[in-house]
Formats: C-alpha cells, structure tokens, sequence
C-alpha cells in the first residue's frame, strides 16, 4: 500500500489569516518547503502502487510510471486520461471535454483499476462514458502501473493501476501552529474553460488538516470545423482531512479520516446527422469517505483502511428536461489490512486481506441492468528481496467474488446468483550490475470477473446512445502477461524501453449486432481469447546549455485469437517529441513539442479510423520563489497550426474533429 497519505473533502473556503508564527520564521519555513517542493525530482523516487512496500522504482520489476512535479502541473486536464495521456503506455478515451478513460496498453474501462489516494473506485462500470470521476487537480503525483495487478488489487486489474495520490498531512513542532495554503488557476481556450483550486492545510503538533476547493467549466468544444454543440462541462469538488500522528513508547501510531464531494454534469453530442438536435446530459454526483490507521514497531506495520463511496449518477435525453431516462446508483464498501513483517532471511514483504461490497440500484424511465450485489474477499502475500545486483519479487493471492441479483420482471430475470473465483500470481526480477543498465523481467496472471452490465444489459443505455444485451453464462477473464524492459540511468541519459506479451482468455466484449426495425445500434456481449503485443519507450537526453530532449513512442497490436479480428478501443502507433530549455528548477523555461499519431489499420468491426495526424505545441513559463511563497506561470498553444483532425480514440471521431489551436494559461502560488 502506500505511506499515510491523507486527502481531504467537503468544499470550504479558505480562511483569510491565522498563524502563530513571526513573519521571519514563517518566510524562511516556506522558502525551505518551497525548495523541497522544487527540487524534489533530484531526490530518489519511491513508489509503492505496484509493490505493497515502499520501493526504489528502479528495483520494481513491473513497469510503472510517475507524473508528478511540472510535468504533473503543466500536464492537468478535466479529466484524468487527458491528464495523462501524455505517458509512453497511456492513451485517453474520451467522450466530450469532461470524459477521459484511461487506457493503459489497450485495455481501459473496467480492466483498468483507479485508486483515490489509494481507496479503490467503482464508479466506471458501464462502458466508456462513464469517468473514473477521481479530481487530480491538487494531487502530489499520479502513479501509473503498466500490465496486470491482481496480486494487489484484485478483479480488473488486467490493464493497470492509476493511483491519484495527496500529499501528506503537514505536522509541526510541539506547540507550534503552522498554516500554509495553494491557490491554482487555468483557463484553456478550446472550449473557454475556466478553472480554480484552492488549498488550505495546517498543523498544530501531531495533530493536522487541510481542506481543499475545485471548481471548473468549460463550454463548446472549438474545432476548425467549429464548434460541437452540446459538449460542455461543470465540476464541483471540495474535500477534507484531518488526521493525526505521533510516536509512543510502543511504536508510531498515525490515523486520519478524509471525506470528499464532488458533482459533476456533463453534456452529451451526438452525430446531428442522425440524431438531430439532440441534448443529451448526465449528472453523476460522488461522495468518498476513508479512515486509515497506521500502527508500527520497529521493522513492522500493521495498515487498516476503511472506505465508503456512494456514486448517483442520472442520465437524461435533454438538457432542459428533469425526467431520469437512466438512473444508477453505486453503494461501495471496502476494507484492507496489510501487515509488513520485518524482515525475515532477506525477504521484506506483505500479507493482506480484503473485503469488499457493492450494491447496484437503478430508477428512472428505462431499465438497463437489474439491482445487484457483489462480494468480494481476497487474500495475498507480496515477498522482495535483493541478492547482490538481482531484486526479485513474487505474490500470490486468491480471490472469492459472489454477484447476486433479486432479478427483474422487466429484463426478464429471475433471482440469480453466480460465483467467480480466481488464483493470480506474479514473478519478477530486476538485474542491475555496477552498471547505468538494468534489466527488468516480470510475469504476471490477472483477472477480471464479469460485471452485471456484461451479464444481465437489455435495455437502450442513454450515454453510448445504443440498445445493449448481456450474456448470463460469461465466464471470468483470466491473461498471463509477460515483461521484458531494458533501463538505463545516467547523469545525461535516463530511458526504459518495455515489450510485453498478454495473453486473455475469454475476453469479454461488445460487438455490433443488426436488429430488423431497430434504427439505433445494437451491441451485444460476446466472449473470446485475445492476445496484446506491444512495445514502449520513453528517452530522455540531457543536453548542453540547459537543453533537454524527451522523446516516447508506444504501440500495441491487439487481435482476437479466434479471427484475427482486432479488438476495440485499441489506439495506434504514437511518436512523441520534446525539447525543452530551462536552466534550472526556479526561472524561465520553453519547450516544443511535436505530436504524431498514425492511422490505425486494424479496426474492430466497421470502427471508423481517421488518417495519420500531426500537431505542435508550444509552451513557455516560469517559476519564482518570493518571500511570500512560490509562484508558478505557464502558457502555453496548443496546436499551433490549427491543424484539422481526429482522433481514433475519441468518440466523436465519426462526426466532429479535434480541438483547434488553443491558448492554455496556468497560474499558481503556494505560501
């Protein structure tokens, strides 16, 4: 898991001023965290989404990835794919400005899991016009695991994990308050998109709290061909933490409770050829509630988390109408223990437990799926290790998963049960000599049980604007994933290259069906193997001067192994270019990025594929630290040219291009 990092919820303002320190020692305490912040990067990076224990990245055999930093800033989007789509590996699938799935190798909605500050979500069930509705806005880093997960996390956990993860809660001397508070502000010209965050934490002692405000619109997305009617946003997110930590004579004990609140509406096109003057809406409403406790001794750790999550979301036909046409509502329980042992003959490791529940309900004028409950219960052991120039890993967990339905008269269903269980495991080793190159293998097995859309769908689903039917007798998806990464670190020269091999069997899919009478599309639920070969990499190359080069490209060739036939969602070939001047962390910086995606050949039934697409961007900003703080500019164009074209994993490739040339501004300052 991760180390006790506690978010916050509940939307508040922030407070004019109150602080018990002098102005002096309150500049050089701010001038000090501020440096901290900026030079973070130099420092060796941890990671723990992908290991259980805190690891160096450069030990952990799985690929995995971090956005954090400047790159974290100038990379923020209203949506978390668009946030980071940017990584070698990682795709958005979006669906107007406000939805931005994650898709990591070629797998995305529900195969990939996404954790809030490490509590698992459950809110992108149904298809991919349903978010991960996870706000990064004020988030420390975003960590991103590539390939299966299981071991950890459970169902889903085919394609990855993202992790949106806060920073710690500030503590302070004895007796001493401190009070510190962040303001961020963007507006993005494509769609006259304004948004604020704003900040506030402190801490009295061991005891400490921050509360943090999001609020953003956005409008008609602008495309050289125009504007697209009908694909605006409007966010609302506030959230709360309070939480406390101190050291006794039996250990350090640390607790902290987090709520959060986030609303959310976003509007829906639809091609006007074929749906004419069509307004589509959703409203998803979500609120999060998690108690962590930390107890440890020594070597040793004991990690409770308690979560809540409730999520209503309503679809509507209109933008001016009140009436429901498709209402769910997702009730999300879950619970986690994790115990690291001391070490023990070389072996660090973790042994956990977790249970969840999640209740399904529908209302409103169509029935898509029935109400439904699933179970969970999982249990696993992750062991690391380091023989002289090899870091090895191994896990291992089995899982009990129960769904059950009270059935519905209108879908035609009486009560049911079914029960899905799976064994996952993962190997891998890490082999670094005295050296700057390492080499990475890892072998991982995944799971995904079916959801109730995939088994019990009868019914017109509002957001993909087609008539979908499920299958009762699915059966749990099951890949094998193998890693093969070659790294190198030096002082100039930092770069990964990844090829992978995953193999899934009964791959779960829709697929387009033709229904006599039936104007709209039909999608049916079917099954199969699949099988996903790709490659990634990721260079960076520090030059003379204060110049930089970063350079990325990934693809994935995915295919049902029955056919041939390709499968959905899978994006094509993409080559990244930057190079970037900035003398250091504080001060002036510019950057020219250029942007190539080809045209995708191997398409899922008759999927439309757009040509090959180049664009620009351009950026320029600056970093200061005043006495007051640290102050952030950044602007930046993005596609300079204007260049018209669309993009193969957007669902409005069909009828609508991409966004045009557009001014992004970011403004921030931490005091």
């Amino acid at each position: 898991m991760h180390r006790l990092h506690l978010p916050l919820a509940l939307l508040l303002l922030l407070p004019a001023t109150a602080h018990a320190q002098s102005d002096s020692t309150r500049a050089d305490s701010l001038r000090a965290d501020s440096i901290r912040l900026v030079f973070a990067k130099a420092l060796p990076t941890m990671q723990v989404t992908a290991t259980a224990v805190a690891t160096d990245i450069r030990r952990i055999a799985q690929p995995t990835a971090q956005l954090s930093g400047a790159s974290l800033r100038r990379s923020q989007s209203a949506s978390l794919g668009e946030t980071l789509e940017g990584m070698a590996g990682v795709r958005s699938l979006s669906m107007t400005t406000g939805i931005g799935k994650p898709v990591i190798r070629g797998l995305t909605n529900n195969r990939v899991v996404t954790l809030a500050n490490g509590q698992r979500t459950e809110t992108q069930q149904w298809g991919h016009d349903h978010s991960p509705n996870v706000e990064s806005a004020d988030a420390e880093r975003i960590e991103v695991v590539k390939g299966p997960a299981s071991v950890l996390y459970g169902s889903d956990a085919l394609g990855g994990v993202v992790n949106v993860v806060r920073r710690p809660l500030p503590v302070s001397e004895p007796d001493v308050t401190l009070w510190r508070g962040r303001v961020s502000m963007a507006y993005h010209g494509a769609n006259r998109a304004p948004s604020t965050t704003l900040a506030t934490e402190g801490a009295r002692g061991v005891f400490g709290w921050r509360a943090t405000a999001t609020g953003r619109t956005a409008g008609d997305l602008r495309t050289p061909g125009g504007a697209v009617a009908n694909t605006g946003n409007r966010t609302g997110y506030g959230e709360l933490a309070l939480g406390a930590r101190g050291n006794t004579s039996r250990g350090a004990r640390s607790a902290s409770l987090v709520s959060s609140w986030r609303d959310e509406t976003i509007e829906i096109a639809d091609d006007p050829l074929t749906s004419p003057g069509y307004t589509g809406r959703q409203r998803i409403r979500t609120m999060r509630h998690t108690l962590d406790a930390d107890w440890s001794r020594g070597a040793q750790r004991l990690q409770l988390q308690l979560g809540l999550e409730a999520n209503r979301r309503a679809e509507f036909e209109s933008r001016d109408t009140r009436d429901v046409t498709l209402g769910l509502n997702s009730d999300n329980s879950n619970a986690f223990l994790h115990w690291h042992h001391a070490p023990w003959r070389g072996l660090r490791g973790t042994i956990g437990v977790a249970a969840q529940e999640t209740r399904f309900t529908t209302f409103g004028q169509e029935t898509l799926i029935p109400d439904n409950t699933t179970r969970t219960l999982g249990l696993y052991v992750m062991e690391q290790t380091v023989r002289g120039a090899w870091s090895l890993s191994t896990g291992a967990r089995y899982d009990w998963r129960r769904l059950t339905t009270p059935g519905n008269a209108v879908l035609a269903l009486d009560a049911t049960a079914r029960q899905f269980n799976a064994f996952t495991g993962t190997l891998g080793a890490v082999y670094r000599h005295d050296r700057p190159l390492a080499l990475a293998f890892n072998v991982a097995r995944g799971f995904r049980a079916p959801s109730a859309s995939d088994l019990f769908a009868n019914g017109f689903h509002e957001g993909t604007r087609a008539f979908e039917i499920g299958r009762r007798d699915l059966r749990v998806e099951s890949s094998i994933n193998a890693d093969v990464g070659l790294r190198l670190n030096t002082s100039r020269v930092q770069g990964e290259w990844n090829v992978y091999h995953n193999r899934i069997a009964d791959y779960i899919y829709l697929a387009p069906i033709g229904q006599p009478g039936r104007a709209l599309d039909s999608l049916e639920v079917r099954q199969g193997n699949a099988r996903l070969v790709g490659s990634e990499l990721a260079l960076q190359w520090q030059l003379p001067a204060g110049w930089s080069w970063q350079g990325s490209s990934d693809y994935t060739h995915a295919s049902n192994r029955v056919d041939g036939t390709a499968l959905p969602f899978v994006p094509p070939l993409r080559v990244q270019q930057t190079l970037r001047w900035g003398r250091a962390a504080l001060g002036p910086n510019a950057s020219l990025t250029s942007e190539w995606h080809a045209k995708q050949t191997r398409t899922f039934r008759d999927d439309f594929a757009p040509p090959s697409w180049h664009a620009v961007h351009l950026s320029a900003g600056t970093s200061r630290l005043t006495p007051r703080g640290l102050v952030h500019l950044d602007l930046s164009v993005r596609n300079v040219f204007d260049a018209r074209y669309r993009d193969f994993m957007s669902r409005y490739k069909e009828f609508a291009d991409a966004a045009g040339r557009a001014v992004v501004l970011r403004v921030s300052a931490d005091w």
